[in-house]
């Protein structure tokens, strides 16, 4: 064999071991990646159906709200202050004849 030929099968054997070398690499970066982006697409289903039984529980708040502001109509608001020194019932009288 010529020098030459020599030094060209040993230039290709290494660029052999240097693209062998690099697609193990990348199999192995891929596949760590390939992990992470699992966990992350899990987290995220799980966040977003959290967050969408949030948004179903505030649907269902908001129309006891509207229900309940509905069965208001005609009530006077009293401040908590006011509402303080209102006395409903005269129920002295009953329980000083019991």
């Amino acid at each position: 064999m010529s020098k030459h030929h020599t030094k060209k099968r040993i230039k290709n054997k290494h660029q052999h071991h240097e693209d062998m070398l690099r697609q193990k690499i990348e199999e192995e970066l891929f596949a760590e990646a390939s992990v992470q982006m699992t966990k992350y697409l899990k987290r995220i289903d799980y966040l977003v159906g959290g967050n969408n039984e949030l948004a179903s529980m505030l649907k269902s708040a908001e129309a006891k709200v509207r229900e309940l502001e509905e069965n208001q109509e005609g009530c006077v608001p009293i401040p908590n202050v006011a509402a303080d020194c209102i006395i409903l019932e005269n129920t002295t009288e009953e329980f000083e004849n019991f």
